[in-house]
């Protein structure tokens, strides 16, 4: 017979490992293009060439797992909840293909492009931020322009906030719709501005 104290250890210890034992599975989300078409190269069409890129993101972004704003300066990083390709790379890729889909005009590809590939524009900037905080209110700033192979700027410099209340601050899936939102939005505001420069 095992000693009363030994069974009750044994006892606590039991539901500590069935816990261990069914952790919660992890779930990945990716964003997507405005658009269902996709973007393609064709040069044979002898259109200007344009390329998304490069849009620089903050650190805090260069990670698989979700990252959302807690209470003051906490920022959450979430492991059961990821994101399944870079988010760099996610949004050079959607930003391509809405433009590629909005602009008649422009051939479009993203970065990183090959070096093969002679752009006659470069999409350039940064994003400053791009996350939710705790009441699901989901924030892109970013600052862009698009120049010439020259250094001369076709599309002067941008500072852009947007911002998007997720449907639900606890769900990530709402977290990542809502991001997707921002990209897709700022794409638009892109294309709107480079359609405007080509008319000139």
């Amino acid at each position: 017979m095992i000693p009363t104290k030994r069974a009750t250890i044994i006892a606590c210890l039991l539901p500590m490992l069935a816990a261990c034992g069914s952790s919660a599975p992890v779930r990945y989300f990716a964003l997507e293009a405005d658009t269902a078409t996709g973007y393609e190269l064709v040069a044979t069409e002898e259109k200007p060439i344009l390329g998304v890129g490069p849009l620089t993101m903050p650190e805090y972004l260069g990670r698989s797992q979700m990252v959302t704003r807690g209470p003051g300066a906490e920022m959450i990083v979430d492991d059961f909840n990821r994101w399944a390709e870079p988010l760099d790379r996610a949004i050079h890729r959607i930003v391509a293909s809405n433009i590629d889909s909005l602009v008649d005009g422009v051939a479009v590809v993203a970065f990183p492009y090959s070096s093969m590939i002679a752009v006659d524009y470069r999409l350039i900037g940064r994003v400053d931020r791009f996350d939710a905080d705790e009441t699901g209110r989901t924030i892109l700033d970013v600052q862009w322009g698009i120049g010439r192979p020259d250094r001369t700027l076709m599309v002067a410099g941008r500072r852009r906030h947007y911002e998007v209340q997720a449907r639900s601050a606890s769900d990530p899936d709402a977290i990542a719709q809502a991001m997707n939102d921002l990209v897709n939005e700022f794409s638009r505001d892109v294309a709107d501005e480079l359609k405007a420069a080509l008319q000139n």
